[in-house]
């Protein structure tokens, strides 16, 4: 029997952008939901159960950034790729921290939206498999400095005080820690937490999202204790703690 196809969320108010969007996905395949308002986005994502959302910030009635943080706190994992403005940063570094995965920033394109799409399927499809595998490690409680974390609770605490990690700087964050002493590329990091293939892809969301994990666990973001960089190389934990 043939699986069914995933099934997408595009939330895009401007028509000629949508109906390219749309057009694109059902011709690799995807079935395809979509509206151009944020308050509907939020009952569309509810009854239909898409498998990602494709969602704009600047939407009318609710913002893509409301739509996000609603869709989280309502309990739906589904991957969020965002669509930006060219420079709209600080939107990118709220959606993010609000539990979008990814960002575009328009003018876009299509072959690469699907590409991360793409992307973006097959890690969730790796994390249920794992997630139904039984465990055969214990990765344990681990101390790094002033940082607690558990990684097979996924519970983090920073000066014994709780501390919310999303799942992607969690995911770094353990990726970093299994490679103590070793620089990891940010390739890696796109490969490992976001699933990337394509390492043409130009995206900077490994940054802006180790931006906000150094902004959660470091004393001073401009001179990390923790996650250090290396240019042209990567980042590192140094250790041992």
């Amino acid at each position: 029997m043939k699986s069914p196809s995933p099934k997408i969320l595009v939330v895009e108010d401007e028509p000629k952008i949508l109906t390219g969007i749309v057009d694109a996905l059902e011709l690799q395949g995807f079935e395809v939901v979509s509206t151009t308002r944020g308050d509907e986005a939020l009952t569309l994502a509810l009854i239909q159960n898409p498998d990602l959302v494709v969602l704009d910030i600047m939407l009318p009635k609710l913002s893509g950034l409301d739509v996000c943080q609603n869709l989280r706190k309502s309990g739906v994992k589904a991957p969020i790729i965002f669509l930006t403005a060219k420079g709209g940063e600080s939107d990118r570094v709220a959606g993010l921290e609000l539990g979008a995965d990814d960002y575009m920033t328009k003018p876009f394109s299509i072959k690469e939206l699907i590409a991360r799409i793409n992307a973006h399927l097959r890690r969730r499809n790796i994390d249920a498999l794992e997630a139904m595998a039984p465990a055969t490690t214990n990765t344990g409680l681990q101390k790094i400095k002033f940082l607690t974390v558990d990684f097979d609770a996924r519970a983090c605490w920073l000066h014994d005080e709780p501390l919310h990690l999303s799942e992607k700087e969690f995911s770094i964050l353990k990726i970093l820690v299994e490679n103590l002493g070793k620089v990891v590329s940010r390739y890696t990091l796109l490969k490992e937490v976001w699933g990337y293939t394509n390492l043409d892809l130009e995206t900077r969301t490994v940054d802006v999202t180790i931006g906000k994990l150094r902004q959660k666990i470091e004393k001073d973001v401009t001179n990390p204790e923790i996650i250090k960089t290396k240019r042209g190389s990567g980042y590192i934990i140094e250790g041992p703690y």
